[in-house]
């Protein structure tokens, strides 16, 4: 029994401490053109440059962003909200608003549609 509580416990450490994405409530419409030029704008301030590039293309830090299926919203939220220990990625809670994330959100989620639009032509 105690090793089996050992190994959970050892186990459940690399997990992000991040609460479900099911918690998290989208203020927002994510597909509104208005909200997504607000994401891409904070998107370019706060991301493009030295990390990704402002299309979501691979940066001198971070990769390409566009075209990624397993970005979904919750995904984005948990990146954005803890980071990515080990590498470059930082964290924003308390530096960027819970709106101000759900706007790169959805500029990140639009990246993706217009990725799959794309591949579907």
């Amino acid at each position: 029994m105690r090793r089996w509580l050992l190994v959970t416990l050892l186990g459940s450490m690399g997990l992000p401490c991040v609460a479900p994405a099911q918690e998290y409530k989208q203020p927002f419409d994510l597909k509104t053109p208005a909200v997504i030029a607000e994401g891409q704008t904070l998107f370019n301030r706060r991301c493009a440059g030295r990390c990704h590039g402002v299309d979501g293309s691979e940066g001198e830090l971070g990769s390409t962003l566009a075209g990624k299926p397993y970005l979904t919203p919750p995904y984005d939220l948990a990146i954005l909200l803890g980071g990515r220990p080990g590498t470059a990625m930082p964290s924003w809670a308390g530096r960027l608003s819970d709106d101000e994330l759900w706007k790169i959100i959805a500029f990140l989620s639009s990246l993706a549609d217009r990725a799959e639009a794309g591949a579907q032509k």
